[in-house]
């Protein structure tokens, strides 16, 4: 990194867990450098070539990758342009659990960034350096998990997309070593990719079909089409799936109350949410983080 110091126009991080922000000067660079962290990267400006390994990966502006620890990188950056990339991360030692932690599948792949996704990385950097509390640590891990799983769910659906698709000779080969560059970027419609960045933003609303159709632009037969195609759900069941699921990340990595937790993604009552969430996860929400949690 100091040697490439010249280059940097600017810089601002908050610690191994959190976000950071920093805009590199026309041909800047990194590395190499063996990754340290489970670090998602975003380019919001200008482009990025990668290396990781033996494979070169085009990230370009709007888009980002998720890195996983162990593997040699380098970063050149766009020649013509600053190129501003944001990032968030948590140190490898730091297991989320299984639930919460990013698929190996979803690793190394270049994808398209929601609106959404774009706002919580640019907001995220400005969070405040990280205290010592474990509540503190909670609140922040969940934040960055939070941006993560919106990056990885359309690199997911494409992948099992490809694999229906294809038959067995993919599902063999994927996630090979050496098959970064070949796995199929995640790529989710426009009116999706509206419509996801609506639900984060008020995730707490209490949404109707015909909302949902002019959050995504489109008509509700359009939509209704594009959501099973893409995530074989109708539109409500998309809301109530991405409302139990966020539900589940603020009960393992926040101390929120129940009730809050329930308030927080849309549910009407705590037994409303205790029913939704023990159909998607087998069991009610205060077993389900007290098991989370190792209690």
């Amino acid at each position: 990194m100091r040697k490439n110091i010249s280059q940097i126009h600017h810089l601002h991080a908050t610690g191994p867990l959190g976000f950071g922000i920093v805009t590199y000067r026309p041909g800047g660079n990194l590395g190499m450098r063996t990754q340290e962290n489970v670090q998602l990267v975003v380019i919001h400006r200008g482009e990025l070539h990668l290396r990781i390994d033996a494979a070169e990966v085009h990230v370009p502006a709007g888009h980002g990758i998720l890195l996983e620890p162990g593997h040699r990188e380098t970063f050149q950056f766009s020649t013509r342009q600053e190129t501003t990339h944001t990032w968030c991360q948590y140190p490898r030692e730091m297991s989320p659990g299984p639930l919460v932690a990013p698929p190996v599948a979803a690793m190394g792949v270049p994808a398209p960034c929601s609106p959404w996704l774009l706002g919580t990385m640019r907001a995220g950097w400005r969070l405040p350096a990280p205290g010592g509390s474990a509540e503190d640590v909670r609140i922040r891990l969940a934040a960055v998990l939070t941006a993560m799983a919106e990056f990885v769910r359309p690199i997911l659906h494409a992948q099992a997309e490809v694999r229906a698709r294809h038959g067995p000779r993919e599902r063999a080969t994927a996630g090979a070593p050496g098959s970064v560059a070949a796995r199929p970027p995640g790529i989710t419609p426009p009116p999706l990719a509206r419509l996801s960045a609506a639900l984060m933003e008020k995730l707490d609303h209490p949404w109707t079909l015909d909302e949902l159709a002019r959050a995504a632009g489109v008509s509700r037969g359009h939509l209704i089409k594009l959501s099973r195609e893409y995530w074989a759900a109708t539109p409500m069941e998309k809301l109530w799936r991405t409302r139990v699921d966020h539900a589940a990340l603020l009960l393992r990595d926040t101390g929120l109350s129940i009730g809050e937790v329930a308030y927080r993604t849309g549910f009407a009552n705590p037994f409303h949410f205790s029913r939704r969430f023990s159909q998607a996860y087998g069991r009610n929400p205060r077993a389900w983080r007290a098991a989370a949690w190792g209690n």
